[in-house]
């Protein structure tokens, strides 16, 4: 599709789209011609329109009126036509200020995350939080908390900790947690999770000796816990879009976007998409593939640790966002995510820090 359009065609095609992506109006062939000084007259501008409408790439929504683009056009903008803006030195240190300066939390370094990126782009933010189920384990430490609570700390080869609070688990010592400990590190070690859980409940199994009474009061409280797991979505500015007037003078239409931004299934739908490809993914209105987003477009990407990706963060916004400058912000914004995690490991957290609750999800 790319080798189809002619320079002059593709020239016409960049006018149209910046220019509604502007006004969000639909765009007629003079105006382009003097405001954007192609070079050609404005009948050949509108030949070249009516050309790019049988192509796909514009739309006229009514007889008398000039033309808008379609997903299709802007897909070929975004592939082809589109020159990425450097963001501004104060935008990459607002960014870098609010993700750096979070402390040593995963939740709250997504949630800053997610504050810091929608109020610079005046869209949607979505970050999801790394997902433990997909974690490689390193180590793991069971650590008494009172009487009947048992703090479960989950440590990756890359520093990241999970930390869950595991109830009603009475009678064990904080040696016999270290037991619990050391026995699992035996075998939890360079599995992920799930694989984890299988292992866990193989060994217990086989062994009925003093650690199988341990393990098994432990395990089964922390398996209900563990097993219920999901990645956390942190989404921000669902407001914005109020100002976009494709949404706002469309009640239904804005209605059915908000709660879609409710529905934290669908958060995780969108974001998922961008683990399946590498670098920054753009879906463009239908190819969301979820009802609600026929409008919108979604900018993501995975955010690394040690190039191990971890999670992704995108932005949501109407299908005329300014791409050239939303895809370098995202892209930068996952690097400061990426590098504010190199810095996150378990030698932050001691047990005064745990005990007052400064640990990832708990």
């Amino acid at each position: 599709m790319l080798e189809r359009l002619e320079a002059r065609t593709q020239q016409v095609l960049r006018a149209v789209i910046r220019d509604y992506i502007l006004r969000a109006q639909p765009v007629g062939s003079g105006k382009i011609t003097k405001k954007y000084r192609l070079d050609m007259s404005p009948a050949t501008v509108r030949s070249i329109m009516a050309c790019l409408e049988d192509l796909g790439f514009l739309e006229q929504p009514h007889p008398s009126s000039g033309r808008i683009p379609t997903d299709s056009g802007f897909r070929y903008y975004v592939d082809a036509l589109m020159e990425p803006k450097p963001l501004h030195r104060d935008e990459k240190a607002f960014i870098l200020n609010r993700v750096q300066d979070a402390p040593y939390d995963v939740g709250v370094i997504m949630q800053e995350t997610s504050r810091a990126l929608s109020y610079i782009s005046h869209c949607t933010s979505l970050v999801a939080s790394p997902r433990i189920s997909q974690t490689v384990f390193e180590r793991i430490d069971l650590i008494r908390l009172d009487r009947s609570r048992i703090l479960m700390v989950l440590v990756s080869p890359t520093g990241v900790v999970y930390n869950r609070i595991i109830g009603d688990v009475r009678g064990l010592s904080q040696k016999d947690l270290e037991h619990a400990t050391e026995y699992l590190n035996r075998h939890i070690k360079g599995l992920p999770l799930e694989e984890a859980k299988e292992k866990i409940v193989e060994q217990m199994e086989a062994e009925k000796d003093q650690y199988d009474r341990i393990l098994s009061r432990v395990w089964n409280s922390s398996r209900r816990v563990l097993e219920t797991e999901q990645a956390d979505v942190y989404i921000d500015g669902q407001s914005n879009i109020l100002d976009y007037p494709e949404f706002s003078e469309d009640l239904q239409k804005m209605k059915s976007l908000l709660r879609a931004f409710e529905e934290k299934e669908i958060m995780l739908q969108l974001l998922d998409m961008a683990l399946e490809g590498l670098g920054i993914q753009v879906y463009i209105g239908g190819e969301n593939q979820v009802e609600e987003m026929a409008d919108c477009s979604l900018i993501a990407t995975t955010y690394h640790q040690r190039g191990v990706p971890l999670g992704t963060l995108g932005l949501i916004g109407p299908k005329r966002m300014d791409y050239s400058r939303m895809i370098p912000l995202v892209d930068f914004t996952a690097k400061a995510v990426g590098a504010k995690l190199e810095a996150v490991s378990y030698t932050h957290l001691t047990l005064p820090t745990i005990r007052r609750g400064w640990w990832c999800g708990g």
